[in-house]
């Protein structure tokens, strides 16, 4: 630990500006002397903010670098802080207590999210992350694409390829296949990607938006079903048929229902 901690200080040659937003006063203690503990020469704190109305005033005052962020504040949701900011250049780590799809969706859009209490081993994976991707930042349009993807609207994921991560739309994406530790990505275009992560990544990040798992090696976007054969296969738009596992038969029952 300390020799990751010691590698991480003489990479940064310039201290990292940091804003803590959160409303609990432990919370903001805790997290605070984490800071101090283990990364005084590193990072500065030069503010706390326990409200949206703060944090705001904040970010707009110090020109933060990096923001580590509760999810939900006293007036509200965090994320209203983007909607009432012109611009920034800075990178988020959310604080969060979802332990549903979006904790992922979080975790695909931002430098990384932590569940409460941040425990210090997390803390230096997430610095040394960002000491290493000190060029990447959560953006306009990064947050326009986490924004839609949460609310479904223009939803698109970053299929990382291993030579660049590639936006697409979820709604093109017919189905998602395994192939070991990697996925096979089929687009309505005809293209196909190999991203590098499992199948249980975009299970779980596409579950909330129209995706089913007839078996355990493929999930296949509902906008492309065909038809239904004898609630043992699916037929796609494409005229592809996938069988359906007699495990998952009775999801099947449960999607038709809810689709007709």
């Amino acid at each position: 630990m300390l020799n990751v901690i010691s590698s991480m200080r003489m990479a940064v040659t310039n201290k990292i500006n940091t804003i803590i937003i959160e409303d609990n006063k432990e919370a903001q203690d805790y997290l605070k002397g984490l800071i101090n503990r283990y990364f005084g020469d590193t990072i500065e704190v030069l503010a706390v903010a326990e409200s949206i109305e703060k944090a705001v005033e904040a970010i707009h005052t110090y020109q933060p670098e990096l923001v580590f962020m509760d999810i939900e504040l006293t007036d509200g949701h965090s994320f209203e802080i983007f909607n009432r900011i012109d611009n920034y250049n800075f990178e988020v780590v959310f604080v969060t207590a979802f332990k549903n799809y979006l904790q992922k969706a979080i975790d695909h859009f931002a430098l990384s999210y932590v569940v409460k209490p941040i425990l210090p081993e997390k803390l230096i994976e997430i610095v040394e992350r960002y000491v290493k991707l000190r060029e990447r930042i959560f953006s306009i349009n990064k947050y326009t694409d986490f924004n839609n993807f949460i609310r479904k609207k223009e939803a698109k994921i970053f299929l990382n390829t291993g030579k660049e991560h590639v936006g697409v739309k979820v709604e093109n994406i017919i189905k998602c296949e395994a192939d070991g530790n990697y996925t096979h990505v089929y687009l309505n275009d005809d293209n196909k990607y190999m991203a590098s992560n499992s199948l249980g990544y975009y299970q779980e990040l596409l579950d909330e938006h129209g995706f089913f798992k007839p078996h355990r090696s493929v999930i296949i976007n509902t906008d492309y079903i065909k038809s239904i054969y004898k609630k043992e296969s699916i037929i796609l738009t494409s005229g592809e048929s996938v069988n359906i596992s007699v495990r998952n038969r009775s999801k099947l029952t449960d999607l038709i229902a809810s689709l007709s």
